[in-house]
C-alpha cells in the first residue's frame, strides 16, 4: 500500500489487491477502515448502506454508519487470536437514515494499518420477535431503575448535603474548627456523589429514550458565558486559565439551553481536569456550514492518542487519569454530551494528541424544528 489514492473499480471501492478482490465478491458488506474513515467498500456494502455508489461512502467516518461500541467489542474479539471471531448483533445507519439490523465482525489488518469490518443482514422476523420480548423487559427494568435511584439515593443525599451546609454556615451557633472541617468534607463529598448519581440517571434516560428537549430561541454566546461562570471556581482551584473567543455577532439558535449548557459544562470540566496547573482552556464560537454553528472547547493539557479518544467517548471509560492524580470521574461526561448533541441533530468530534491538548467541537443546527 502506498500513501497515494489508487484508481477505483466499477463499484467505486479502492483497489487493495487480491485480498480486496475476494472481499469485493462477498455477498456481505465489507469495508476497510483507516484512521476511523472508510477507505474501501465492496459492492454488497454500497447496496446494504443504500448508496448510489461507493463514492458516497469513501472518506466518511465509520461511526456515521456503524455503532462505535459494537465495532470496539467486535475488534477486541477479532484481536483475541481466535480463528473464527464471533458475530456481534448491531444496527447500521443507511444513507437514507433507515436503521438496518446486522451482525458485525471486525479484525485488524496490521500489514496495512487498517481495520476490516464485515456485516451481514439479520433475519427481520427473528429480530422483531427477539426485540419485542427483550425491549419490553429492558424498558420496564430501566424505568424502575431510574425511578428507584432518583428516590432512594437523591432524596436522602440532599438531606445529608443540606444538613452539612447548615453546619458549615453555623446557622444555629458556632462550632469548633475541627468539626467545621468535617462538615465541609461531608458537604463536598455529598455534592460529588450527587453529581455522579445525576450523570448515571441522565445516561439511563438517554439510553431509555426518555430524554426530551425544550427548544427555544437562545443566544449561544450567552449560553457559553453562563457555562464558563459555572466552572470558574473549578478552574481557579486547578490553576487553569479560562478564556473565550466568541467571534462576531451570531444568530440566535433554537436549542434546549439547559441541555446545551450541560454539554459545555461537561466538556469544560473534562478540559480543566486534564489540564495541568498553569494551563489554558478556551471556548470558541464560530459559524459552521450553512444553517449550523460550531462551539469548541480546547485545552493545552495532557491530550490523548486516537485510540484513547475513541475509548473516552464510550460510557464508563476513562483512558487517562488527571495530571494531579485525582479522581478521574465516572466516564459519563463525554457520552452524555455526545448523546445530548445527537438529540439536537448535531455532531461531536474530538481532535487530540498526547502532550499537545484536546479540542472537542460541537456542531449544532441553528434552527432545528420543534
Amino acid at each position: 500500500m502506498t500513501g497515494r489514492t489508487k484508481p477505483t473499480d466499477e463499484a467505486g471501492a479502492q483497489d487493495d489487491g487480491p485480498a480486496w478482490a475476494l472481499l469485493n465478491a462477498m455477498p456481505d458488506l465489507a469495508v476497510l477502515v483507516r484512521n476511523d474513515t472508510v477507505h474501501s467498500i465492496n459492492r454488497a456494502g454500497t447496496w446494504l448502506i443504500g448508496a448510489g455508489g461507493a463514492a458516497e461512502i469513501l472518506g466518511q467516518r465509520l461511526d456515521r454508519f456503524f455503532d462505535a461500541r459494537t465495532i470496539h467489542a467486535a475488534l477486541v474479539a477479532g484481536s483475541s487470536g481466535g480463528k473464527d471471531p464471533s458475530w456481534h448483533r448491531s444496527r447500521i445507519k443507511r444513507v437514507d437514515g433507515i436503521l438496518a439490523d446486522v451482525e458485525v465482525r471486525a479484525v485488524p489488518l496490521p500489514g496495512h494499518s487498517m481495520l476490516a469490518v464485515v456485516a451481514r443482514k439479520l433475519d427481520v422476523t427473528a429480530v422483531l420477535n427477539d426485540r419485542k420480548s427483550t425491549d419490553a423487559h429492558a424498558t420496564d427494568g430501566m424505568n424502575q431503575l431510574v425511578a428507584s435511584m432518583a428516590h432512594e439515593l437523591r432524596t436522602p443525599l440532599n438531606a445529608i448535603i443540606g444538613t452539612a451546609e447548615i453546619l458549615t454556615r453555623q446557622m444555629f451557633g458556632e462550632i469548633n474548627t475541627r468539626y467545621l472541617g468535617y462538615a465541609e468534607d461531608i458537604a463536598a463529598s455529598g455534592q460529588h456523589l450527587l453529581r455522579i448519581i445525576n450523570d448515571i440517571l441522565d445516561y439511563a434516560k438517554v439510553e431509555a429514550g426518555e430524554m426530551t428537549l425544550r427548544l427555544e430561541s437562545s443566544s449561544m454566546a450567552d449560553i457559553v458565558r453562563a457555562s464558563l461562570r459555572l466552572v470558574a471556581g473549578q478552574a481557579d482551584r486547578a490553576g487553569v486559565v479560562l478564556t473565550d473567543d466568541l467571534g462576531g455577532p451570531m444568530p440566535t439558535v433554537k436549542v434546549d439551553a439547559t441541555k446545551v449548557k450541560q454539554i459545555l459544562v461537561n466538556l469544560l470540566t473534562n478540559a480543566i481536569k486534564f489540564t495541568p496547573r498553569g494551563g489554558r482552556v478556551i471556548v470558541r464560537l464560530a459559524p459552521g456550514a450553512a444553517g449550523f454553528i460550531n462551539v469548541s472547547v480546547g485545552d493545552n493539557g495532557i491530550g490523548m492518542t486516537e485510540a484513547e479518544a475513541a475509548d473516552a467517548i464510550l460510557p464508563f471509560r476513562q483512558p487517562k487519569r488527571p495530571p494531579d492524580g485525582g479522581y478521574a470521574g465516572t466516564g459519563l461526561g463525554l457520552p452524555i454530551a455526545k448523546a445530548l448533541v445527537a438529540l439536537h441533530g448535531g455532531t461531536l468530534k474530538i481532535a487530540s494528541a498526547p502532550d499537545k491538548g484536546t479540542e472537542v467541537t460541537v456542531t449544532l443546527p441553528a434552527n432545528r424544528a420543534s
